[in-house]
């Protein structure tokens, strides 16, 4: 009787251990994931920042001015301050609004 018990006992001890063994390894791997994908996040949020900072830097007038008179340009025309755009959402924004109206037509 008291072998039974305890081969029992052990058993269900040797099954749980290799359930929690698998569990452990699979969230392992999935951790390992997660940060894979964080560092990925981290750098491409770095390269946006970078490329807004480099869209509002090149797009300024007196940048675009500088270039002209670099590649000595006289045939310069300016824009309305319309299509003028502050920001890289601003400009998607009117894009977006472009389309639905091209679409639409």
């Amino acid at each position: 009787m008291f072998k039974k018990s305890l081969i029992v006992y052990f058993t269900i001890f040797l099954i749980l251990m290799v359930f929690t063994s698998s569990v452990k390894h699979r969230t392992r791997n999935l951790e390992k994931n997660i940060n894979l994908i964080n560092k990925e996040i981290v750098i491409l949020k770095k390269q946006l920042k970078d490329a807004q900072t480099d869209f509002v830097y090149l797009s300024s007038p007196a940048q675009l001015q500088k270039y002209l008179s670099i590649l000595e340009k006289e045939d310069y025309s300016s824009y309305d301050s319309s299509r003028i755009f502050l920001s890289p959402e601003e400009f998607l924004t009117n894009i977006s609004k472009e389309t639905r109206l091209i679409k639409k037509n």
